[in-house]
């Protein structure tokens, strides 16, 4: 098993509470990290929530499930819990306002993978990194005023 530890910065030009809302909308992770689709185990979106990420196709695809382990929207941070069966280890998200109209979002993984010989670890770190500053990229340019809601369906 291998430890996969990379960090996103990214400047977004919308307020920081835009933002933040965007990114605990879970199931909303879909429409900006490709190929991916979200269900909702339990929960209302806050602290307590698990949630599956399933990236990829076939049987390429990664179930990635997580738990909420807190949320505060005051200060703009999540910590997520990666809970296996596959991957585990923790993601850290902060959205620090830079303006009225932009931030920074912070998005910190530190993970373990399964079956990842350890000479991968840093390539497999970089290339993630490069996808989440992608996503990240993505999921700006479809922020548009309004509620979100990770709540189930």
């Amino acid at each position: 098993m291998s430890r996969v530890r990379f960090t996103v910065v990214r400047r977004v030009r919308h307020s920081a509470r835009m933002v933040f809302a965007e990114l605990v909308d879970w199931r909303g992770h879909a429409d900006w990290v490709p190929m991916t689709r979200v269900t909702i185990e339990a929960g209302n979106g806050g602290a307590g929530t698990t949630f599956v990420a399933t990236t990829g196709l076939g049987p390429l695809a990664l179930p990635d499930r997580m738990r909420v382990e807190s949320l505060d929207d005051a200060a703009l941070t999540v910590h997520v819990v990666k809970i296996g069966p596959v991957l585990t280890g923790d993601v850290f998200l902060e959205v620090i306002p830079a303006s009225d109209d932009a931030c920074d979002v912070v998005w910190d993984e530190d993970i373990r993978v399964p079956l990842l010989p350890s000479f991968l670890a840093r390539p497999v770190g970089a290339v993630a990194r490069k996808a989440f500053e992608m996503s990240l990229d993505r999921m700006a340019s479809r922020i548009t005023p309004g509620p979100r809601s990770s709540l189930p369906a």
